[in-house]
């Protein structure tokens, strides 16, 4: 499931998404995405999710996001 934020989560509210395996966006309201990345770490989802900063032009100039994503699993043959 997906899901938007406008502030940071707390350790338990990331780790509830985490476990079920969403992919979560926070707005530009919410910067430092280098913390969130820290956050999923300690959490020990490192290994299972990527933290990635992108952007989606805007008429009002580019807004930013970060999303918390799950990796894919390679497909077995």
């Amino acid at each position: 499931m997906k899901h938007v934020y406008t502030r940071l989560l707390s350790d338990d509210e990331l780790r509830a998404h985490l476990e079920r395996g969403d992919t979560i966006t926070f707005t530009e309201a919410v910067k430092g995405w280098q913390e969130i990345e820290r956050q999923v770490e300690r959490l020990g989802f490192g290994d299972q999710y990527a933290v990635s900063r992108g952007s989606k032009p805007e008429p009002t100039g580019p807004r930013n996001h970060t999303r918390v994503s799950p990796l894919r699993a390679p497909k077995e043959r």
